[in-house]
């Protein structure tokens, strides 16, 4: 018995290994085949080899998804031109991008050329050097936007590629292949199974989720189809619309590593330093705390505090607060705006029975971002204080501002500190760079509103900046403009 029994288990096993050995060989099997008719539809091997570089011209059409002005859609549309150059035999990548909507206002340049590797900004005339550059990281957004690219990347990894099976887009049925490419998630390509034309990709990435890139219009050039056409897609929103202008391959791209030598070439910046969990005591009973880029101010009131900020990580700063701060409750957590990543401290405060204060035309925002339908909030049209025998807090709303329609700030005019969201703050100390759009409204909002900080404490940095580095960096973009 204890032999039959042996061999019913071998002969188990083995099925099963044979099982998975077939499944797997038909896979790869199916995955070549079907890459067969791909590289004839684009060229054939021979002309898709030879393909060392490329220079693509292209106009974008940004929206920007839960970051409007407004809390809901439509959203904003900004657009921008650009141009990308790459040579994949030397190892060079060049990306340019500049803004041709108003609200926003940039014109920069990546150059990615071995030790010669520069961020330029055309606006501030300023050249950055690269101390460690990487033209995988770089040059990998580009690759993921250009199917001939991808082609090329499915060739040379085809070893790690396999079949996914059929998926039927817009009414075709099409081949799915997946790529591993060096940096980043694995890539499912879709392939049209008459055409053999790729029509869409996707990526998973758990902070974002599920990404999607839609090509169309292809044109052929130099007997390869190129697409004219691409969307990024975003969870099902689209994020990115893209028009490609014009195409130039196998043509030197060492023009495109230049830059302006008259431009004021800026010290390598110093690493990036760890930034953890951290509090600073800005004046009495005046907190900054938070770490990573997410920073929220707690202020203390007669016989309560109130936080002001609702980015990531508000449970954990609320601990360190309790922690010189242990008799009195947080009463109110305010909500500067609507954005998506200024609302996640919401659900953290409805937790704690704490109110949440936000501005009138974000309620509903506000109220979504929670699972409490019976939370507390308390809405201001233009300005709300809150004063008792320790101190007075503002809150008031400075827009319309290029960023939102409206958004709230916190000041305290006896110790002229405030506290603003993504408006101006620097990411290190004496690191002042010419004022974007925003800061430039930010600095005539404050003058209108009658604040008069001399301490400016942002959402996004633990540096403490001050009325004199906004004039500064203002008057930067403006001799920059002149």
């Amino acid at each position: 018995m204890k032999k039959i029994l042996l061999l019913l288990t071998i002969s188990l096993l083995l099925s099963h290994s044979l099982l998975a050995q077939n499944l797997t060989q038909n896979s790869v099997d199916k995955m070549n085949a079907v890459l067969e008719k791909v590289i004839e539809a684009y060229g054939g091997a021979d002309r898709i080899n030879q393909l060392q570089t490329m220079s693509v011209q292209f106009n974008d059409a940004n929206f920007a998804i839960n970051q409007s002005r407004r809390p809901g859609p439509p959203w904003d549309e900004n657009k921008t031109s650009g141009s990308s150059h790459i040579d994949l035999q030397q190892m060079i990548f060049v990306t340019n991008n500049k803004s041709e909507s108003p609200e926003q206002n940039f014109n920069n340049t990546t150059i990615i050329n071995n030790e010669q590797s520069y961020q330029v900004n055309k606006q501030a005339k300023t050249v950055i050097p690269i101390a460690q550059p990487n033209f995988l990281n770089t040059a990998g957004p580009f690759i993921r936007v250009t199917p001939i690219m991808l082609i090329k990347q499915l060739m040379q990894r085809s070893q790690s590629s396999h079949y996914l099976g059929e998926a039927n887009v817009d009414g075709r049925n099409h081949d799915v292949l997946s790529l591993v490419m060096e940096v980043g998630p694995a890539i499912s390509l879709y392939f049209d199974q008459k055409n053999h034309m790729l029509t869409r990709s996707e990526r998973y990435i758990p902070a974002f989720g599920l990404i999607g890139y839609r090509f169309t219009n292809y044109k052929e050039q130099a007997g390869m189809p190129f697409n004219q056409s691409f969307e990024l897609i975003i969870n099902e929103e689209i994020n990115m619309k893209r028009q490609n202008l014009s195409y130039t391959i196998n043509k030197p791209i060492t023009e495109q590593t230049k830059y302006d030598t008259s431009f004021n070439v800026l010290p390598i910046p110093e690493p990036a330093q760890p930034d953890p969990l951290g509090r600073q005591e800005i004046a009495d009973g005046v907190y900054l705390i938070g770490g990573t880029g997410t920073y929220a101010m707690f202020v203390e009131m007669e016989d309560h505090v109130i936080a002001v900020g609702g980015t990531a990580g508000i449970p954990e700063r609320i601990n360190l607060l309790k922690e010189v701060v242990p008799n009195k409750p947080i009463k109110y957590g305010v909500m500067t705006h609507h954005h998506s990543d200024h609302i996640l401290g919401a659900q953290a405060y409805a937790d704690q029975d704490i109110t949440v204060v936000s501005a009138k035309a974000h309620e509903a925002t506000i109220r979504n971002a929670t699972d409490k339908p019976k939370m507390k909030l308390k809405t201001i049209e233009s300005e709300h204080i809150f004063k008792d025998q320790v101190r007075t807090l503002k809150l008031i709303d400075i827009g319309p501002t290029p960023h939102s329609e409206n958004v709230l700030v916190a000041y305290l005019p006896d110790e002229r500190i405030l506290f603003a969201a993504d408006h101006f703050g620097l990411q290190s100390p004496g690191n002042i760079t010419p004022a974007g759009r925003n800061a430039q409204e930010f600095a005539k909002a404050l003058k209108k509103n009658n604040i008069n900080a001399n301490q400016i404490l942002s959402a996004h940095s633990p540096i403490i900046a001050t009325d004199k580095d906004l004039a500064q960096s203002v008057k930067m973009a403006q001799d920059t403009n002149n």
